[in-house]
């Protein structure tokens, strides 16, 4: 996994130093309350297990858990946490996600949000440096001697007790590039590959990547005409009342990231910085 950027440590080493962090987040829950932080990891390797808890500790004691219809409700204006919500995503339909994420998340009372892209338990990882390069996927590999990926049994088992989402069929980001087929297969079938295997409906969909041209209009219509209730995007924003179900945004946190910097990003600094393209990133996907 890539390390955070220097410049970028520094600055929320400065911003814990001089108390910044606590005061924007202060801010934030007496300017923006209500309002749900949605966070996403990727790969929670045992041997970051307890920067991870760490993590989930300071969760505990500042956010609400919320699960699929909680997060739904609120979106809808139809519940009020009585502390910020927070959903806890994990992308990439990854081994650690049931092996090492899930039990810790239950210690602590939080449901995960497992993204699974559909066609990864199918798949057999023979050379995973040739899979990491051609599906943009990073992992601690030689973890799990049964490789990488989750397998169907295991989405089964996360989905007994959390929320399991879309996450395209072969996690390929969703550009204008794509054809109609492509786009198909990465929305629709992945949903219908899903639900056959899990017996019931599939309610949200995650996005891939976060960089602009992932995003484009013709993928939106896709997700919201396959029949999804929630999407996700990461541009680093709160959810509040009455935002658009399928626009909810997701703020990036990973089990390395120190904890300077985990407060740095909960404090809503990030949000403030990616304004414009979020702007720009829901006009061209809205309804």
């Amino acid at each position: 996994m890539q390390p955070p950027p220097p410049r970028k440590l520094l600055l929320a080493r400065w911003f814990a130093r001089t108390g910044t962090s606590s005061v924007l987040l202060r801010a934030q829950r007496a300017l923006r309350s209500p309002y749900v932080r949605v966070v996403n990891y990727h790969d929670v390797p045992g041997r970051l297990a307890d920067a991870f808890e760490q993590q989930l500790e300071l969760f505990a004691r500042h956010f609400q858990p919320m699960g699929f219809d909680e997060l739904q409700a609120f979106v809808a204006g139809r519940f009020t946490p009585s502390r910020p919500g927070l959903v806890l995503s994990f992308d990439d339909g990854l081994k650690s996600h049931a092996e090492v994420v899930a039990p810790r998340l239950e210690r602590f009372g939080f449901p995960g949000w497992f993204a699974v892209p559909a066609g990864f338990p199918d798949m057999e990882v023979d050379d995973d440096d040739v899979f990491r390069r051609d599906h943009h996927v990073d992992y601690d590999a030689g973890e799990f001697a049964d490789g990488p990926l989750l397998s169907w049994d295991d989405v089964r088992k996360l989905d007994a007790g959390h929320v399991v989402c879309c996450h395209s069929f072969g996690h390929r980001r969703l550009s204008k590039d794509l054809s109609e087929s492509e786009r198909a297969h990465e929305v629709g079938e992945a949903k219908a590959r899903l639900e056959a295997k899990l017996g019931h409906p599939v309610r949200a969909f995650v996005w891939v990547g976060g960089e602009e041209w992932s995003y484009s209009a013709s993928a939106a219509r896709a997700i919201r005409e396959a029949g999804f209730e929630l999407a996700f995007m990461t541009n680093h924003g709160v959810v509040r009342p009455g935002d658009d179900p399928m626009q909810l945004q997701r703020t990036n946190i990973e089990a390395e990231s120190p904890m300077d910097l985990v407060r740095l990003c909960l404090s809503g600094f990030f949000d403030a910085m990616y304004r414009a393209k979020r702007r720009r990133v829901r006009e061209l996907t809205a309804a």
